[in-house]
């Protein structure tokens, strides 16, 4: 296995938490739109791909969403707490690290895997909760020798991450699998990971009502001095203009966000 240059890029987009089903999750049309937009007259062949999950946050509680139905006091009950147990219930697989979560890690680093194997350079795109996902596979692969030599990428199944409205810089998602970032080893190439940040999006500064968050070192305490690390990490303030939940969604057509893509895919 093989990235081969000239091959199209991958862009594949990891969602966060959501309601719904696997078939809900469209977003890889947003960041499609998005990168055509910055791209203007560069040429540049792409794909934009999905990995959904949600169909297997929602199996994993089936049997808590069929007992809230039946405790529900009415239809319409039912439905809002159906989806308030779906939404808990996404992060809770996270923060516990349950067999959930595994399963999800298993079938992101699959997806990917097979994007590797036919040699199309892969970048992360990742939202939320998503961006934990995403984050744990990137590093399980670079502790498989099989994967990232760092004297060339074309061994590397990932070009580069990109996160929005990230929990990685908050305290309960600080687990020992998330304490400091692989280390790529001695190399010239470096790995890039770009961190896309509001400063009311409450996920971001786990804070409820959505007060700002004020610094500007959200994931950059992952960057070590150590020239051996061989990540750059970076963080980037967004002004989506939306407060709360609707800063947290406002990424997925930012222009800066765009233009973060499209200078990562195209160097």
């Amino acid at each position: 296995m093989s990235v081969v240059p000239g091959n199209p890029r991958t862009v594949l987009v990891v969602h966060g938490v959501q309601t719904g089903n696997n078939d809900d999750q469209q977003q890889q049309e947003q960041i499609d739109a998005l990168i055509r937009n910055r791209l203007g007259s560069i040429p540049l062949e792409f794909q934009a791909e999905m990995f959904r999950y949600e169909d297997i946050n929602d199996e994993a509680q089936a049997l808590y969403s069929r007992l809230v139905s039946l405790l529900a006091a009415t239809p319409a009950g039912s439905y809002v707490a159906r989806q308030a147990l779906d939404l808990v219930g996404d992060v809770v697989s996270a923060y516990l690290d349950t067999s959930t979560a595994s399963e999800i890690r298993d079938s992101l680093r699959e997806h990917i895997l097979d994007i590797f194997d036919i040699g199309n350079p892969c970048y992360l795109v990742a939202h939320s909760l998503g961006s934990i996902y995403a984050f744990d596979v990137v590093n399980d692969l670079m502790r498989d020798r099989a994967f990232f030599d760092r004297q060339s990428r074309r061994s590397w199944p990932v070009q580069g991450l990109v996160t929005l409205g990230s929990p990685l810089g908050l305290e309960m998602f600080q687990s020992p699998r998330r304490a400091q970032v692989t280390s790529l080893g001695a190399g010239d190439k470096w790995f890039r990971w770009l961190n896309f940040w509001d400063r009311t999006d409450p996920v971001v500064s786990g804070k409820i009502f959505g007060a700002g968050q004020p610094g500007f070192d959200i994931v950059e305490h992952y960057q070590s001095d150590s020239p051996m690390q061989g990540w750059v990490i970076r963080d980037r303030v967004v002004d989506t203009g939306k407060v709360w939940l609707l800063a947290h969604v406002a990424y997925w057509d930012h222009p800066m966000v765009g233009d973060g893509i499209v200078d990562m895919i195209t160097n």
